[in-house]
C-alpha cells in the first residue's frame, strides 16, 4: 500500500468498531479504481446457493440497488451457483472471465443480465470466514468495460487483502462479543433480581431497574449525589468493607437492617467489570440486592402456562406464594374453604407435589415470580436527607 492509500486504511480499520464506515471504504475504492460499484458481502454456501448474510454498497451501489439487484444479486446471477471460483494463485482473487466452472452459455447469461441491470463484469477477493461461509469484496467495472482484472489491480487486492482479511476477522469479533454485551445486559435488566454495580468508595456505576426502584423506596439502603448510602455511618463502613474485600476477589454478604424492619440482604461479587455492564473499572463489585420479607408477586398467567393450570388454579397458587392462607384465599375470593381445597388438590396433583410448602417452594423457584422480592408493594417514601 502507498502513502496515499493511509485514509482508506484507517477507515477501514475504523470500520471494525462503526460499521457505518464500511461505504467509506467503498466509495474509496470505487472513485480510486474508476468502477461502478463496490459491495462488500459475507455470504454463506451452507445451501447449493450462496446466501447473502451481511452486505455493504457504496453510495452509489446504494443508490441503484434496486436496479443493480434485480439481477447481479439474485438466483439468476450463475456466480451464486459456482462453488468457488477460480481465483489468482494465493491471492484469493478471481473474476467473471476467470470462472471456469462457468460455461460459455453462463458467461453470455452473465454479461447480458449485467449490462440490463447496469453494471459491467466483476472481479473480487474473497477469504473464508468458517467452512460454510465466506466475506467477498466484489468490484463491478462500469457498462461496456469489458476488461479483465488486470496486474496493476491484482497487485494493489494483493496489498489490500491482508488488511481487509484482519480488520473482517476483527470487526467480526467486536459484532460478536457486543451482541454478547447486549445480551446479557438484557437479561440483567428484565431480571427480578436487584443488581448494582459500584467501586471502592461506593460510586454507582451501573444498575438495572429492579434496583434503581429498591433504592429509590427503601430506608436503608440509597443513592446519594451518585454515591450508595447506608442508613447509618456503621452500616456505610461495612458496605464499604464488603465492597473492598469483593474488588479483591473475595465474595460475601451483609444484611442492612432489622428482622421485622423490612431488612436488605446484599451479596457482593468480584469482576463487575467482566460482564461487560457499562464502562466499568477493574475494582468495581457486582452487588445483588434482596428485600426477603417483602412479598413476591406471582403472575398468575405466568402459572397458568409454565403449569398448565386452570385460571382458578393458577389465582389460588399466587395466593399461597404470596403468604396467603387457603382459608383467607377462599373469603377473599368469595368461595368456600372446601371448594379451595378441591383446587389445592388439582394444584398438587398437576405440579407433582404433595405439601402446600413443596407447592410453595417450587412457584417461588420458577419463572413466575415477579420483582423476587424486591420491589416493595407499595411505594416507601425516601429516609430525609
Amino acid at each position: 500500500m502507498t502513502h496515499s492509500d493511509s485514509s482508506l486504511l484507517l477507515d477501514l480499520y475504523g470500520s471494525v468498531e462503526h460499521e457505518a464506515r464500511w461505504q467509506v471504504v467503498l466509495d474509496t475504492l470505487r472513485d480510486r479504481m474508476g468502477l461502478e460499484s463496490v459491495v462488500a458481502q459475507v455470504l454463506s454456501s451452507a445451501r447449493s446457493c450462496l446466501q447473502q448474510v451481511w452486505t455493504a454498497r457504496d453510495s452509489v451501489s446504494l443508490r441503484h440497488a434496486a436496479i443493480h439487484d434485480s439481477w447481479a444479486n439474485s438466483g439468476a446471477n450463475p456466480r451464486f451457483h459456482r462453488q468457488r471460483a477460480l481465483r489468482h494463485p494465493d491471492t484469493g482473487i478471481g473474476s467473471d472471465f476467470q470462472s471456469l466452472d462457468h460455461s460459455e452459455n453462463e458467461h453470455r447469461a452473465m454479461r447480458e443480465g449485467l449490462a440490463r441491470c447496469g453494471l459491467g463484469p466483476a472481479f473480487w477477493v474473497d477469504f473464508g470466514l468458517s467452512p460454510n461461509s465466506h466475506f467477498s469484496l466484489v468490484f463491478h467495472r462500469k457498462p461496456g468495460d469489458d476488461r479483465d482484472v488486470n496486474a496493476g489491480e491484482v497487485e494493489f487486492l494483493q496489498q489490500l487483502q491482508p488488511h481487509l482479511s484482519q480488520a473482517v476477522s476483527l470487526w467480526l469479533k467486536t459484532s460478536e462479543n457486543a451482541a454478547r454485551v447486549r445480551t446479557l445486559e438484557q437479561a440483567i435488566s428484565a431480571t427480578d433480581l436487584a443488581m448494582t454495580s459500584c467501586d471502592r468508595t461506593l460510586r454507582v456505576a451501573w444498575s438495572n431497574p429492579v434496583a434503581e426502584t429498591l433504592l429509590a423506596y427503601n430506608r436503608h439502603l440509597g443513592v446519594r449525589n451518585g454515591m450508595l448510602t447506608a442508613h447509618n455511618a456503621q452500616a456505610n463502613a461495612a458496605l464499604k468493607a464488603l465492597v473492598a474485600d469483593a474488588a479483591t476477589g473475595h465474595a460475601d454478604v451483609l444484611a442492612l437492617g432489622s428482622p421485622g424492619d423490612d431488612p436488605l440482604h446484599v451479596r457482593a461479587v468480584s469482576g463487575a467489570n467482566q460482564a461487560g455492564i457499562g464502562a466499568a473499572a477493574r475494582d468495581e463489585v457486582l452487588l445483588l440486592i434482596a428485600a426477603p420479607e417483602r412479598r413476591v408477586q406471582i403472575v398468575p398467567s405466568a402459572l397458568a402456562r409454565l403449569f398448565r393450570l386452570t385460571g382458578a388454579e393458577a389465582q389460588l397458587a399466587a395466593a399461597l406464594a404470596a403468604g396467603d392462607t387457603v382459608s383467607e384465599y377462599a373469603a377473599r375470593r368469595g368461595i368456600t374453604t372446601g371448594t379451595a381445597r378441591i383446587q389445592l388438590k388439582q394444584l398438587f396433583g398437576k405440579t407433582g407435589t404433595g405439601r402446600q410448602a413443596d407447592l410453595v417452594r417450587l412457584i417461588l423457584h420458577s419463572l413466575s415470580a415477579q420483582g423476587n422480592g424486591t420491589l416493595p408493594p407499595v411505594p416507601v417514601p425516601p429516609r430525609p436527607n
